[in-house]
């Protein structure tokens, strides 16, 4: 099993229980992403952690397919949406890569503060793309390294070499 999945697994409870960081820029987040759904949509959110987003945006579309490559996130997130009563929402143990839709399959793809931490950006953005249909819509937001602090900048390398994020100029 990846590094990074282990790491997840382990920490998954413990994440499910911390506040939003920032709640007010999370909630215009939501509200900003909010403008490109419709009752139609389709969506994908990949990287969804513990479903909060996916569960959020529900009430706004038609479905989501939301994936996450930690098993005790999807639980988590699985748990959530059964307590909530939301059953347009569908939780799946996956990484982008091993979804079994095809090509043009959703009208908008959501992934936040997740491009930092895949292997390979240009590929993740490039099935994304794949993924949507013509005149769909990629939203997406992630932390920027460069502009962070510089005990994060050294932090960086070692935290790659772990296995926990990947660390790509």
């Amino acid at each position: 099993m990846d590094k990074s999945i282990k790491f997840w697994n382990r920490k998954a409870e413990q994440y499910a229980k911390q506040p939003i960081a920032d709640f007010d820029a999370y909630q215009n987040k939501l509200e900003l992403t909010r403008r490109y759904l419709t009752p139609s949509s389709s969506v994908l959110e990949f990287g969804c952690g513990t479903g909060s987003t996916a569960l959020v945006h529900a009430a706004n579309v038609k479905r989501i397919v939301a994936i996450d490559s930690s098993e005790k996130m999807i639980e988590i997130a699985t748990r959530k949406a059964q307590e909530n009563g939301t059953n347009n929402v569908e939780f799946i143990e996956a990484t982008l890569f091993d979804l079994p839709h095809h090509s043009e399959s959703f009208d908008s793809i959501l992934s936040f503060n997740v491009l930092h931490l895949v292997n390979d950006i240009d590929a993740t953005i490039k099935k994304s793309y794949d993924l949507l249909k013509p005149g769909g819509v990629f939203v997406t937001s992630t932390v920027c390294i460069a502009e962070r602090s510089v005990i994060l900048k050294l932090i960086l390398p070692i935290i790659s070499k772990l296995g926990i994020i990947s660390a790509k100029n």
